[in-house]
């Protein structure tokens, strides 16, 4: 009797177990290959002229974005977040807008496995470093990074960091809601889901984040933004709302104190909102903040 109700038990785990292993694929595949988003407006449609424009990654990849020219010697590179694209609307439509305003040449891209660019996978900003470096190998090349600046919003705020880390052609540089440790979002991210769904997926986390370093190549020890902190010397503006529910604002202000430490010229900037939202709920501040940053340190 007893060993029937052991073996049952058994049979119960392993079948328990399967179904985190069943569970954790299927999450590491939406992670690495996100809904792309693609909508249907253009920088034309707010009143600049643009091109479409490609460039091609040291792997192959083909990043596909818009470039606006504004008439100046000052440009921005504007990065979106995970699952998000250059036709987002909740923050590159706004910031595109406001900085081609201003004269600003701006250069928005897809990253990869977002938009309309190529790739497989999404690496979180692994490998999204790599490109935009690329990119910036591109403005130099038509004569618009000498005064280069970089934006970005979540993944992309995270890869401002680090790209300003490494990357001199880099002058000024703007984080909007940065991940700091991709582990800890993610796993925020998945506390946004509930009932059943949401008690495996957080049973199963562990597993889902070994799965996808393993299936992207990925170390997410190299996407913890503490490794990068002493090595950015430029102007760097960080914006971190007391309402994210993504990215604690401890580690912001730690990741903040660690830059400090070395740089005088790093910003924090906390508002009440929430996850890269600062932006559509204080525009005139938003923009009055963000200008003067980059009128200042790209002049």
């Amino acid at each position: 009797m007893i060993a029937e109700v052991l073996q049952a038990l058994l049979a119960v785990v392993i079948a328990f177990l399967g179904l985190l292993v069943v569970i954790s694929y299927i999450a590491s595949s939406k992670m690495l290959r996100p809904t792309r988003k693609v909508g249907s407006w253009s920088p034309h449609d707010l009143g600049f002229e643009y091109e479409k424009v490609e460039v091609r990654t040291q792997d192959g990849v083909i990043l596909r974005g818009w470039l606006v020219k504004g008439g100046s010697d000052k440009t921005v590179l504007a990065i979106h977040g995970y699952t998000s694209s250059k036709w987002d609307e909740g923050y590159m439509k706004q910031i595109l807008e406001m900085l081609a305003r201003n004269n600003f040449n701006v250069a928005v891209f897809d990253m990869r496995a977002h938009g309309e660019s190529t790739g497989e996978y999404t690496t979180l900003g692994f490998r999204e470093s790599e490109d935009v470096m690329r990119i910036i190998d591109w403005l130099e090349e038509r004569g618009l990074a000498s005064k280069l600046g970089l934006i970005g919003y979540s993944m992309g705020g995270a890869i401002t960091l680090m790209v300003s880390s490494m990357d001199p052609r880099v002058k000024a540089a703007v984080a909007d809601s940065p991940y700091i440790d991709i582990r800890s979002s993610g796993k925020r991210w998945i506390a946004r889901v509930r009932g059943v769904t949401g008690l495996l997926l957080r049973a199963s986390y562990p597993l889902i984040v070994w799965l996808t370093a393993k299936r992207a190549r990925i170390d997410p020890e190299k996407l913890v933004m503490y490794g990068f902190a002493d090595k950015i010397r430029i102007p760097l503006l960080i914006v971190a709302g007391e309402g994210d529910d993504l990215v604690p604002l401890e580690e912001i202000k730690t990741f903040y104190e660690r830059v400090r430490k070395v740089n005088e010229k790093a910003e924090l900037w906390i508002t009440p909102s929430r996850h890269v939202s600062t932006i559509t709920d204080s525009p005139r501040e938003y923009e009055s903040k963000v200008l003067e940053f980059f009128n200042r340190w790209l002049a």
